[in-house]
């Protein structure tokens, strides 16, 4: 890391704390998170993590990210998922003639789920086999850049308050059964499972934020595998990978991947309170 964080006193008499780079060219500094009581005593860890998250959002690897994520065109993208060490699966922009052959499958057998698969052209769709729980055979990814409908919701029975603005759709090949995918901010999921939300915050690497999406089927099932997806600097995803014997998700050897990084996820088992599936997400444009 190429940084150094120090606490310090503002010229009013508060905490901060300072987060610079080595050369000392730039730096962010942050009102120091204190721990309650009658004195002032500042919470260094929860600081440091602060800082941290504020200096790769607006200084750092993250912001450089996702500069470099909005200069795709998301019609015509392909989002590669590492997980393991490999790819485990690519999505393609509905345009793109990968995903063109992709929608005539979804419409051959499932046109009567939602009115269209083409309405947003940012619209992505990928082929993938059962990787993890609950899916159990090769299926086939639909993910709607547009907050759920009510038809929608109503359907897989969610009833959340807050719906992050895009949703997946999960067919089952053989079996045609459909699974729905809501994504949902950080404080929906601190609402309807805090304890999972609380864990999974201590658990993360620092200077990460986060949000959630949880599967549903039709039959009123919540499945206990929960996404989570965060942002963070590569440097601090291999450490923490490292520091809890997690496989970091791909060849490091490879200088290209790092640059197209999206966003980083893995899957929280609620029952069990552990991380599996350890992934990192590009975004490139075809």
């Amino acid at each position: 890391m190429t940084i150094n964080i120090t606490h310090a006193i503002s010229a009013h008499g508060s905490p901060i704390t300072i987060a610079t780079s080595l050369d000392g060219s730039q730096s962010v500094e942050i009102r120091s998170i204190v721990i309650p009581g009658p004195e002032i005593v500042v919470d260094e860890l929860a600081s440091e993590n602060e800082v941290l998250k504020t200096w790769h959002e607006n200084v750092g690897s993250v912001k450089k990210q996702m500069e470099s994520i909005m200069s795709v065109n998301p019609a015509s993208t392909m989002d590669v998922t590492y997980m393991g060490g490999v790819v485990a699966r690519t999505d393609y922009s509905i345009g793109t003639t990968q995903g063109q052959a992709i929608v005539e499958k979804l419409q051959a057998t499932w046109s009567d789920e939602i009115p269209s698969f083409t309405t947003n052209p940012s619209n992505l769709v990928a082929e993938y086999p059962a990787r993890r729980p609950p899916y159990t055979n090769n299926s086939i990814s639909f993910y709607n850049f547009e907050e759920p409908s009510n038809a929608i919701k109503t359907t897989f029975n969610a009833t959340y308050q807050q719906y992050n603005p895009w949703y997946g759709l999960k067919f089952d090949t053989v079996t045609e059964d459909v699974l729905a995918k809501f994504v949902i901010p950080a404080k929906e999921m601190q609402r309807v499972d805090p304890t999972s939300h609380d864990d999974v915050v201590n658990k993360l690497p620092v200077g990460s934020y986060h949000f959630y999406a949880r599967l549903h089927d039709k039959s009123n099932t919540v499945f206990e595998n929960v996404d989570v997806y965060f942002s963070t600097a590569a440097d601090i995803m291999e450490a923490w990978c490292t520091e809890n014997s997690y496989t970091f998700p791909y060849d490091k050897t490879d200088i290209t991947i790092e640059p197209a990084i999206l966003i980083w996820g893995c899957v929280y088992n609620t029952t069990n309170k552990t991380f599996t599936h350890i992934k990192a997400y590009t975004r490139e444009e075809i």
